[in-house]
């Protein structure tokens, strides 16, 4: 019997469930300095966390510091491993298919180069489909980042605040303000 499959299967899973337990200590760890962080807030800084209970403001916490990579990376690995059976016969059902359209000669029989790159590249474009609508789920739902959204629960509207920003100065010589002298106008009164 070969045990190879077997044990790639083992390391995969065994790769997987280290990773979730990476990411769950985080969450539990997170957690508990979430707690602490109140808790001092409460006694240094009420102000930053005026309006928001421990509950909250744990949430925001946790949700902008954890680790989400080690939740997203088994499910994509274990999307790409439960896959790969099916496509594996998906493609050898359709290589037949394929090679009608082809002249058929000896060279496009199951086992030779034509085959092997078939296979091959329809491996890679499975593993890879299966990385690309992970990755797409991990940035949209993405977490804000923790100040604008302690910020938020506070009630701050931070939609309307508009950051001022004026222009670098290598902009500046690559093509020069339109109206330069309204801003000295500006600058004097």
């Amino acid at each position: 019997m070969d045990w190879t499959l077997y044990i790639v299967a083992l390391i995969i899973f065994t790769i997987c469930a280290s990773l979730l337990s990476r990411w769950l200590a985080a969450r539990i760890n997170l957690t508990a300095d979430a707690r602490a962080e109140y808790t001092e807030r409460l006694e240094t800084k009420p102000g930053t966390i005026k309006g928001v209970d421990e509950a909250v403001f744990v949430k925001l916490y946790v949700g902008a510091h954890e680790p989400r990579w080690a939740l997203y990376i088994p499910i994509a690995l274990l999307a790409a491993t439960v896959s790969t059976p099916v496509v594996a016969i998906a493609l050898t059902a359709f290589w037949p298919v394929f090679t009608a359209m082809l002249d058929g000669g000896p060279w496009y029989d199951v086992g030779y180069y034509p085959w092997m790159f078939y296979m091959f590249f329809g491996f890679c474009g499975l593993w890879a489909l299966c990385a690309a609508v992970v990755a797409r789920i991990h940035h949209a739902r993405a977490p804000e980042a923790f100040q604008p959204a302690l910020a938020r629960a506070r009630g701050e509207p931070l939609d309307d605040v508009v950051i001022k920003r004026g222009r670098p100065k290598w902009a500046v010589r690559a093509r020069p303000d339109p109206t330069p002298e309204s801003k000295s106008a500006a600058k004097s009164e």
